[in-house]
């Protein structure tokens, strides 16, 4: 059974406790409280679970304008680099954003649309500018094993504030990846919970 908001409101008639809170106001806080619930209940889900797999990955010496359209055709923000079958780096849509010279965080304007923007124009990489995967990847990857709980991987990406996790298996072979949006499609996929019942009025 999943609850509605109008069955909040018929139970907030029944309620006439002290102290009194906005009909708004509660259901906030019981939909913050499930989310949390949701998360907490699955935390012990090995990531394996919730990756993506399988994964599209690129080569150092891809080009980033092949990187680019890949990335927009995928509707996706970050590839792992392989090189002989193992991990070597990621790449990201800011990396690109800064090879080309936009600014990632340029107002009301998307990164989808910067790249295109960008790309539209004739490229033509001078002596030392970045032109492939390898130029502008960043080495340093965090990864997890897909035995990982959900919440070995949240504390790694609070720690290291990432937004993506990859999943290698232990030859170093990438098995998945584990984006946010993976996170709140497993946990908001748990079993529906129902609040606890309030107190009895006494008198």
């Amino acid at each position: 059974m999943v609850l509605e908001k109008q069955d909040f409101l018929a139970a907030l008639k029944d309620y006439h406790g002290e102290p009194s809170i906005l009909p708004d106001e509660l259901w906030w806080l019981y939909q913050s409280a499930l989310g949390h619930a949701k998360v907490r209940e699955k935390s012990a889900y090995p990531l394996a679970d919730l990756m993506t797999a399988p994964v599209v990955t690129v080569h150092p010496d891809d080009l980033l304008r092949d990187v680019s359209i890949l990335m927009l055709e995928k509707r996706v923000s970050g590839f792992p680099v392989v090189e002989n079958d193992s991990l070597a780096g990621i790449v990201t849509e800011g990396d690109l954003m800064a090879a080309v010279g936009v600014p990632v965080r340029a107002p009301h304007t998307s990164w989808t649309q910067k790249v295109l923007n960008t790309w539209k124009r004739p490229f033509a990489p001078t002596a030392g500018s970045a032109n492939k995967v390898r130029d502008v990847m960043t080495y340093s990857v965090i990864m997890a094993k897909p035995r990982d709980s959900l919440q070995h991987g949240l504390k790694l990406m609070s720690q290291h504030q990432v937004t993506r996790l990859v999943v290698v298996d232990n030859q170093q072979h990438v098995v998945g990846i584990v984006t946010r949006a993976d996170i709140l499609r497993f946990t908001s996929a748990a079993p529906q919970t129902t609040p606890p019942l309030p107190p009895a009025n006494a008198g």
